[in-house]
């Protein structure tokens, strides 16, 4: 039997931030270690989040940058650890990406084999968003603690997307072993309200310090 794959048809069921497909030979693809190991691309990728925020505050531009990167890949992840039960080598150098206007950026992997969801997580964790943060802190001194709490934020978004698509109930993915990874742990927590779990940072991408925007529902400074 072979090993099991990326199930794509059903992450493109759950939405933009979900979607990943198969990698193809087509022009204005990059591999995503030129994001992470260039610093060229990397100051055109917040310069970019700059140009769509409308700010001159590259700091800003680059804690959102790290914060839709990551609700991409954790959106992924999780979708795959929920639905498959793996997660495919979400590493730099197996994926290529191309930023779209107005949606996320679109994502497409090499090898989709399924692996276990620990060790998915982990090459993730390792080779793709540690050395973005580092990479765009390097340009932009963003704050690697504020980036790795938009990391935490990401995946919170992730769980919050797969419930409201009906693949489970809130309670029962943020008590998944896979969605409580240790190195977020102090970065932020789910408490429990009325209307259900609620995930509460303990850091604030600072968005809210750009003319026309307001705090987000799980900011800090709301707490």
């Amino acid at each position: 039997m072979p090993p099991a794959a990326v199930p794509f048809a059903e992450l493109s069921r759950l939405g933009a931030f979900f979607a990943l497909r198969p990698a193809q030979d087509e022009p204005g693809w990059t591999g995503v270690r030129r994001l992470l190991e260039d610093t060229t691309v990397t100051d055109e990728a917040i310069d970019l989040y700059a140009e769509r925020l409308a700010t001159g505050r590259r700091d800003i531009a680059g804690s959102l940058l790290v914060q839709g990167w990551a609700g991409r890949l954790t959106s992924v992840f999780a979708g795959c650890a929920e639905i498959a039960h793996g997660s495919p080598d979400l590493a730099a150098a197996n994926l290529t990406y191309r930023f779209v206007e107005g949606a996320p950026a679109e994502l497409s992997v090499f090898d989709p084999t399924l692996r276990d969801a620990a060790l998915g997580w982990r090459r993730l964790v390792d080779y793709n968003l540690e050395p973005l943060i580092a990479a765009v802190d390097g340009q932009c001194r963003a704050g690697r603690r504020r980036l790795w709490g938009n990391v935490a934020a990401a995946l919170a978004g992730s769980l919050g997307g797969l419930a409201r698509a009906g693949v489970a109930g809130l309670p029962e993915l943020t008590g998944r072993l896979w969605a409580r990874p240790a190195e977020l742990a102090d970065l932020g927590e789910w408490v429990s309200t009325a209307s259900g779990p609620l995930y509460s940072r303990r850091t604030c991408c600072n968005i809210v310090r750009i003319p026309g925007y307001s705090l987000c529902a799980d900011c800090v400074i709301d707490r």
